[in-house]
């Protein structure tokens, strides 16, 4: 039987996009001052942001300036990103909670020109948030982001110019969601949610091909309800519920690519992912919970009286401290809503030491450490996200 999709591989470049292309880059080039790095600086790349924001120069030109500061502020940079991702110190302690794809882009369809992802869904959704800060989750999101954007660029170097930009396809297995946990979307989770969706969908636009949900709730109204909240209309349209699991091999993927669990044939034998290709996590328990202001713990001192600061609706708090030669900066705040957080040197808001997230902090204070911000002077930038109510902010910086 052969495979039933409307979702092909990705159109090639077209005439018009290729001058769309040439205007976008001179665009980036002169906002840019370091100008454009190599390895996000192709045609494919560059039309993949096109499509997304459907030719909306202006706002790719302010998002892929904001996306490449922030990718360096978090040092998700270099060849070999992809490989020592899974290792860095802010990603490590983190992965055993979380069962996402181990399979890079090993599961590859020429048809496509796709590779496979897979990832479960949330089992422990209150217990997660409290394990971690918004930062912490937003930082694993947006890493693993990068880790699959450059397996794609290096599946595009290699590829015939007759193609369209590469793409994966996500199989989200639903099966330990309790739907019932995602009815009120001003819960934390909810939140944590829709700010992941948004972070993906304005940094890492048309990457996704298809997104096929499997092991659904019975509530398929409430499903649709809660996927809206995530989602633009454009990637809502690449959902399909698939109701009936073996379905998914043979009416909708070819049976070579989908794992058995799934109902094809494909059965991963590469560590640390499970037979599906999934890492493995273990259960949350209270242990797990964050643990606040051990940073300040950690380097001798007190946390300091912290600040307080009223932020108007739509409004920004910009607050500015010189840092000492041979010294670092410790600091911590809550929000009392929903904030656009971000540090940088002096007034350039390109050099990022921090990147630059939508978070909150219904559960957990944001905290951290800045290590190489010596001898100048640092500005942690508010902003207030709600255009009708005043952000109460507390915030506390330590030079040490």
């Amino acid at each position: 039987m052969g495979v039933k999709t409307e979702f092909r591989s990705s159109e090639p470049i077209s005439d018009l996009e290729k001058s769309q292309i040439n205007s976008v880059r001179a665009m980036l080039q002169e906002k840019l001052p370091n100008g454009i790095p190599d390895d996000v600086n192709t045609d494919l790349n560059l039309c993949r942001w096109l499509r997304g924001y459907h030719g909306d120069m202006e706002k790719i030109v302010k998002n892929f300036a904001t996306y490449l500061a922030s990718r360096k502020a978090a040092g998700f940079v270099g060849d070999d990103f992809a490989e020592k991702f899974f290792e860095l110190p802010d990603i490590e302690p983190f992965l055993q909670y979380i069962a996402s794809s181990r399979l890079q882009d090993r599961q590859w369809s020429d048809e496509h020109n796709a590779f496979l992802f897979v990832e479960r869904a949330w089992s422990q959704p209150k217990e997660f948030i409290k394990t971690f800060k918004t930062s912490d989750y937003l930082l694993h999101c947006f890493g693993y982001s990068e880790m699959l954007q450059q397996l794609i660029l290096r599946r595009e170097k290699k590829q015939s110019a007759d193609k369209g930009p590469v793409q994966f396809i996500v199989i989200f297995d639903l099966n330990t969601v309790n739907i019932t946990d995602y009815v009120n979307p001003m819960s934390g989770y909810m939140k944590l949610w829709q700010i992941r969706s948004e972070l993906w969908q304005d940094w890492y636009p048309e990457m996704v091909q298809r997104i096929y949900l499997t092991n659904p709730p019975r509530l398929l109204g409430l499903l649709w309800k809660v996927a809206r909240v995530f989602l633009s209309e454009e990637n809502l349209k690449r959902i399909e519920i698939i109701s009936h699991t073996p379905d998914l091999a043979g009416k909708f993927l070819p049976a070579w690519l989908v794992p058995k669990e799934y109902g094809g044939e494909f059965v991963n034998t590469v560590p640390p992912g499970d037979e599906t290709g999934v890492s493995i996590r273990r259960k949350i328990t209270s242990a797990d919970y964050y643990k606040p202001y051990l940073h300040y713990k950690s380097h001798g001192i007190e946390r300091p009286k912290p600040s307080h600061k009223d932020v108007s609706p739509s409004d920004k708090f910009i607050f500015k401290i010189q840092v000492p030669k041979d010294k670092k900066l410790l600091w911590d705040f809550t929000a009392s809503g929903e904030v656009q957080f971000a540090i940088y040197r002096g007034n350039n808001r390109n050099d990022l030491v921090f990147p630059s997230l939508h978070l909150i902090t219904n559960k957990l204070n944001e905290e951290g450490t800045l290590n190489d911000v010596s001898d100048s002077e640092v500005s942690f930038e508010f902003q207030n996200l709600s255009g009708y109510f005043t952000l109460k902010l507390e915030y506390t910086v330590a030079i040490v």
